[in-house]
């Protein structure tokens, strides 16, 4: 009589592995993949913190007037801050007489995520007075 003996093969076991294998590189690249999402949200985060920072900080610390400033936040993340005057479609009676004038403000916060660039950009209108039109009065 034959006894058998109970295991298994050395084909079940090399599928196994296999399996193994396949398994763990899709799991490896599911939380992989989270972790870098997780960390491109965290940079999406302070830009917005930088920006909203600095806009609160624009004519207090950083004097605002037409044209361009830029700045660097650590090694990370250079921002642009652009003024220029807003172009209002509709006619305003007597607003060259007017000693304060709306102006566009646009920041930019750009950083380097691996080899892609990002940015983040806010916009905001700001009254600033015209010193050229204040001494007219």
């Amino acid at each position: 009589m034959k006894i058998k003996q109970g295991g298994f093969s050395l084909l079940e076991i090399l599928v196994a592995v296999a399996v193994l294998a396949l398994s763990l590189g899709v799991l490896m690249r599911i939380f992989g993949g989270g972790a870098r999402l997780s960390g491109l949200a965290d940079n999406y985060a302070r830009a917005v913190v930088i920006a909203e920072s600095l806009l609160a900080a624009a004519d207090l610390e950083i004097p605002l007037q037409p044209g361009e400033t830029n700045g660097n936040v650590d090694e990370t993340f250079h921002w642009t801050m652009r003024v220029s005057p807003y172009q209002n479609e509709e006619y305003v009676p007597f607003a060259e007489n007017l000693p304060i004038a709306p102006y566009l403000v646009e920041l930019r916060v750009n950083w380097e995520d691996g080899d892609e660039p990002r940015s983040f950009e806010l916009t905001t209108l700001r009254l600033l007075s015209n010193q050229s039109r204040v001494s007219n009065f």
